[in-house]
């Protein structure tokens, strides 16, 4: 009997669930770790007093970093996890230290768009390495290999767009009007509704439903590209 995979949107979905479900329970623990704070706001601040394309140049290939590890099948899923917990403890962290209860600053960073184009990102990165197991043991990643490919290019849009998006809201931070940050979310939204379309397009092989024989292999068309 031959192993049915779930699609590879339904384990995205599930893992942009867990993600957030992870980060709002961490974040609410009452953690005291003076040590981790004050290390973490010595790297902020070497980060956000940059210009804008060094700090980019900062965020953007670390957070491809950590993408990059999670499509590698098992070891991804164990980055997946580690990097929501380390995060989220981080978030727990300062806001044990400044009396502020840590669900509230997730919930305010969430506020921010670069947050809904770098969380999703890594949730593509660990559902691909899902799939990617799937087909070494089903002997299938010689004629699957293309979609895995296209699934990185998106993950690296992804994180260029939110890595400048995120550097932007940081240096509008510094004006006299912080909120001005919120701003972003005007280039930000037609930038998400680009990468849902990419993304469909790259994915589109699943939103074909009832084109294909059950006993048809489970071939990828990219001519369209």
């Amino acid at each position: 009997m031959e192993l049915k995979m779930p699609r590879l949107r339904r384990i995205f979905i599930l893992s942009f669930i867990i993600e957030l479900a992870g980060f709002a329970i961490i974040s609410s623990l009452p953690i005291h770790n003076p040590a981790l704070y004050s290390s973490f706001k010595s790297q902020d601040h070497a980060i956000v007093s940059q210009s804008f394309f060094p700090m980019w140049l900062s965020i953007f290939p670390h957070n491809l970093l950590i993408a990059t590890i999670e499509f590698i099948p098992v070891i991804g899923i164990l980055m997946f996890g580690f990097s929501i917990i380390s995060t989220a403890s981080v978030i727990a962290v300062e806001g044990t230290a400044t009396h502020i209860n840590g669900f509230a600053i997730f919930a305010s960073l969430m506020m921010f768009p670069h947050s809904w184009l770098e969380l999703p990102a890594y949730a593509v990165a660990v559902s691909t390495s899902v799939y990617i197991l799937y087909y070494l043991l089903t002997k299938k990643l010689k004629t699957n290999y293309m979609k895995i490919i296209y699934m990185y290019i998106f993950v690296v849009i992804e994180l260029a767009f939110a890595g400048a998006i995120e550097t932007s809201e940081i240096i509008l931070e510094r004006s006299p009007h912080p909120l001005y940050s919120l701003y972003m979310w005007i280039p930000a939204v037609p930038i998400i509704i680009f990468l849902i379309w990419l993304y469909r397009r790259m994915d589109s092989d699943e939103y074909k439903s009832g084109k294909k024989k059950p006993e048809e292999p489970d071939l990828y068309d990219f001519n369209q590209f």
